[in-house]
């Protein structure tokens, strides 16, 4: 069952890069600069985080319980890092968020004015296999089950 937006532990609409960071962490766990190489991957670059940006949002986000953390290793580094997880509120608020989108571009497909051929070309550039491989090698989709 849906829960409110009422409900949730952050107010909408999410930053772009709370929004994108929330994406990359529904694939797995990840440390800063998995981050930030993912949200230029899956954006095919149209998008790109700075360290001030991105530690600032991570924080904001841990402070709210939407993401976790823990010190471990990964991607064969020996070194420990800081590591980021979703937790389930933070899941709650990317699929809310998700949905508020998804209903701001049903709106918009409804003005010719907004919604023309190149307007639909652009977004079907969204849709690119970049991002579903990205999302197939690890097994989910962001905020689907």
């Amino acid at each position: 069952m849906n829960q409110g937006i009422h409900d949730l532990p952050v107010p909408l609409p999410l930053t772009h890069p709370i929004y994108h960071i929330l994406l990359v962490l529904a694939m797995g766990e990840r440390h800063g600069y998995g981050l930030r190489r993912e949200i230029v991957a899956s954006t095919e670059g149209r998008m790109r985080v700075g360290n001030g940006s991105l530690y600032r949002s991570l924080d904001v986000m841990l402070a709210a319980g939407l993401i976790g953390e823990t010190r471990g290793t990964i991607d064969d580094t020996p070194t420990p890092r800081r590591l980021f997880q979703l937790t389930d509120p933070g899941e709650r608020v990317a699929r809310a968020e998700t949905e508020r989108l998804v209903q701001l571009v049903a709106v918009a497909r409804r003005l010719p004015r907004l919604w023309d051929g190149a307007t639909s070309a652009t977004l079907d550039t969204l849709d690119t296999p970049t991002l579903h491989v990205a999302y197939e090698r690890e097994g989910s989709y962001p905020c689907t089950r």
